[in-house]
């Protein structure tokens, strides 16, 4: 049975090695993490301008429908013969 005895100049270059790695992992998370809070920003930018034009053809329709009860009832007030 053999043992595997490492010297320390290859025990730092390891833990260089997986240190560094760490750091790429962390940058990479950090990288997806912004992209994400980008994306929320889109989509919730998004949602206003619909929730606007929404609040925008709900105010069209409800002027046309107070415009169309006005002709009705001038129609019903003012019969013509």
């Amino acid at each position: 049975m053999r043992h595997h005895f490492y010297s320390s100049d290859e025990l730092r270059t390891i833990g260089i090695i997986a240190i560094l790695l760490y750091i790429v992992l962390l940058f990479i998370i950090a990288a997806m993490w912004m992209h994400i809070e980008r994306q929320d920003e889109t989509i919730r930018n998004l949602r206003m301008k619909i929730s606007k034009m929404e609040c925008r053809q709900m105010t069209e329709k409800a002027v046309i429908h107070s415009m169309c009860l006005h002709e009705l009832f001038d129609k019903i007030d003012n019969p013509r013969p």
